[in-house]
């Protein structure tokens, strides 16, 4: 893009998040970044509710054949769902299309979480994701800032200029707290459009200490490190066998910025596209196998990196149980969680299974058996060495399910 001052001047005075790249920003931190071998948490965030029981799913149970008669995971014939394994009695399968997840499941490096979700009875895809990025249940206050941010703020080592990324041409509400934006296409763009004389010239008339020159001296001193790093792997092409899907075309960039080792220490990352209201079976391989194959690819973008990287994902909430008239599925409750990469003790579904008889359903919807919450406080506690994690979730004790070591 071309920057002019004045765009400069103005999304600077915001303060905090700079996008290096599409797709990817940087939320500024309060003091130079510390590389070298911190561990990194990415939030991949399943955007519009995908269904849990199109992915991962109780596929002989005779209510989910009953209720899904059209749409569910068949165990035998054409298209026939590998099994996956056996939980709390019950056989699970996976959708066919999600073949690298079902092999990160048994290379033991990928972990299950089902009935996973947010405690509410809403069904408002805006309103759940806003619990999600803030960190709350239904019955809880609004916070002034996300679960991410409260995290950054809560550890007791300054964080760095690159301590947080995020997808996206806005700042992720769980960031929130965090600063404003700063917009730049790429890695080159950054380097070369806050530098040299442009750049002195900058720092000159905003040698202050006030908010505003803070924040342009961040900004000259993130561009700074970016130009410098990029030269490191100026040429290099990305390892990873990545698709040409939307999830591809963040994880690739989120794969390039960790690799340069400039003290990313969390991520957010968004893949939409899950709101399948209509004809799921059509709709709904491509999306598991595109989750799949680009995670697949990131990790091995990753290389000797992803010893360090852990990455969750979870969806707003999950689909009703019984398909609708259009072969589709509408908004639910409990959904499943995913937690790969480094730490994960994978191989292994965790949580209770409630059932899929109408009595054990929540208004028709898969039961939430296990608060999300759980399972990001214990990674931010194992992983990330958080040891305030009641500022980060207040209104959940830390009860952790061995997901991550």
């Amino acid at each position: 893009m071309t920057l002019s001052r004045r765009t400069f001047m103005a999304s600077a005075a915001a303060g905090g998040l700079v996008p290096l790249m599409p797709g990817l920003n940087v939320a500024f931190g309060a003091a130079p970044a510390n590389t070298g071998a911190n561990q990194v948490l990415v939030f991949l965030f399943l955007r519009f509710g995908m269904d849990g029981l199109s992915l991962i799913a109780p596929a002989e149970d005779g209510q989910y054949r009953d209720k899904r008669p059209t749409i569910g995971l068949t165990t035998s014939g054409f298209g026939a769902a590998p099994y996956l394994d056996t939980h709390q009695g019950v056989p699970f399968f996976i959708n066919p299309a999600a073949r690298q997840l079902k092999g990160m499941y048994d290379a033991k490096s990928l972990a299950v979480v089902h009935a996973a979700g947010v405690p509410t009875d809403l069904r408002s895809h805006f309103e759940v994701q806003t619990m999600v990025g803030q960190g709350v249940a239904a019955t809880e206050k609004v916070e002034p800032t996300g679960w991410l941010a409260r995290h950054l703020k809560a550890k007791p080592a300054d964080r760095g200029d690159f301590a947080a990324v995020s997808d996206g041409v806005g700042l992720t509400n769980s960031l929130e707290g965090l600063g404003g934006t700063l917009s730049f296409n790429n890695l080159a763009s950054l380097g070369g459009a806050v530098s040299g004389r442009f750049a002195d010239a900058i720092a000159a008339m905003h040698s202050g200490t006030s908010p505003l020159d803070l924040s342009v001296q961040h900004a000259v001193r993130v561009a700074a490190a970016v130009r410098e790093k990029a030269r490191t792997i100026a040429g290099s092409q990305p390892s990873g066998n990545y698709t040409y899907g939307p999830l591809s075309s963040v994880l690739r960039p989120l794969a390039q910025a960790i690799k340069m080792d400039v003290g990313v220490e969390l991520a957010t990352a968004d893949f939409l596209g899950w709101d399948h209201h209509e004809y799921l079976i059509n709709a709904f391989p491509a999306q598991a196998g595109e989750l799949g194959d680009a995670l697949f690819a990131f990790n091995d973008d990753l290389g000797a990196h992803a010893s360090r990287v852990t990455v969750v994902m979870m969806t707003e909430f999950g689909r009703r149980v019984r398909e609708n008239a259009n072969n589709g599925t509408d908004h639910g409750a409990g959904a499943v969680m995913l937690v790969q990469g480094a730490g994960v003790n994978g191989g292994k579904m965790y949580g209770d299974w409630p059932g899929l008889r109408d009595n054990q359903l929540d208004q028709g919807d898969l039961a939430v058996t296990t608060d999300y919450r759980r399972v990001l406080s214990e990674i931010l506690v194992k992983r990330q060495g958080q040891s305030a994690i009641e500022q980060v979730f207040p209104t959940v004790p830390y009860k952790p399910l061995g997901v991550v070591s």
